[in-house]
């Protein structure tokens, strides 16, 4: 599935100038990419994220608001009130690569095969950009588009910042923490149903899965995981 929000006019127009001053040297203005999956763009699923109505919630006694403002996401929820470009977002994905650390050596490697006197020279001595981040890489009507975790941070307004701790998730069926979520969801010890949550906890759920972790299916199945 894939799934996508655009940024405002200004934001884009920022993003393009931060590339530009970035990127050396200067690349093509088009790039022709093929499909990198055997999926074609009309067997793709759109899951597309709702509007949240935080004023509407709270006049009817569901003040849910403050939870995703201490995050810093509510201009997230903000960009659900745009429109999504369907037709534009599958032929994105059915193009996209990944561009890591990995690629980019693999890259050197090549550019040394073709001409061996760039052994051991820098990557803007190769002629390529420098390494900064990882992206996911494709392109629209041929223009390439980037897409990193600095970019999706610039959109939504929020640091990118944060690391992978590296601890294991434990297994939620023996995990310890269960007692303390099952009281949290449905005030007990043991496990409860989706008619046990209170009308707060039935729309986070539901938010979390129609806007933040989509998922197919329905949303009222509640999960200590």
């Amino acid at each position: 599935m894939a799934s996508s929000s655009f940024a405002t006019e200004s934001q884009v127009q920022d993003l393009q100038q931060k590339s530009q001053q970035q990127e050396q040297p200067e690349r093509a203005a088009y790039e022709i990419i093929g499909s990198t999956m055997k999926l074609k763009e009309h067997q793709l699923k759109i899951q597309t994220e709702n509007h949240v109505d935080f004023k509407s919630l709270t006049f009817h006694g569901c003040d849910i608001k403050v939870y995703y403002a201490v995050q810093g996401l509510l201009n997230y929820f903000n960009l659900l009130n745009r429109p999504t470009y369907k037709a534009l977002i599958k032929h994105f994905w059915v193009r996209a690569s990944v561009y890591d650390r990995e690629a980019s050596e693999l890259e050197e490697q090549e550019e040394i095969l073709i001409d061996p006197t760039l052994a051991g020279k820098s990557r803007e001595e190769m002629g390529l950009e420098p390494f900064t981040c990882t992206k996911i890489r494709s392109s629209l009507m041929g223009v390439p588009v980037y897409i990193s975790e600095e970019i999706i941070a610039y959109v939504l307004g929020v640091e990118a910042s944060g690391k992978n701790s590296g601890i294991e998730i434990p297994n939620p069926k023996t995990s310890s923490w269960n007692e303390i979520v099952n009281k949290t969801l449905v005030s007990s010890t043991k496990p409860g149903k989706y008619s046990d949550l209170s009308i707060e906890k039935k729309m986070l759920l539901k938010i979390q899965y129609e806007n933040l972790l989509p998922k197919g299916g329905g949303s009222d199945q509640p999960s200590s995981s």
